[in-house]
């Protein structure tokens, strides 16, 4: 899993989406779907945590008596 942790999210979105699709396809054995499924929940656990990371990151700017100050970004209904 160390190599998946160096994926970008990208890497690691798309390689998710081929998973899915051979998945849904259903031409491989309950095996080979059994470890894709695996793969897919490291991959998606790996996107979680980059974008929870990505999010920690986000700052908004605000102007304020023509100033910019950086405020912590936070989702509405949180």
């Amino acid at each position: 899993m160390s190599d998946d942790l160096k994926l970008s999210f990208e890497e690691a979105l798309t390689n998710l989406e081929g998973i899915i699709k051979q998945l849904e396809d259903g031409e491989i054995t309950l095996e080979q779907s059994l470890k894709l499924f695996e793969q897919g929940v490291k991959l998606a656990r790996i996107c979680t945590a980059k974008l929870d990371d990505y999010e920690d990151k986000i700052e908004i700017l605000l102007e304020k008596d023509g100033e910019f100050l950086r405020e912590p970004f936070s989702c509405e209904g949180e």
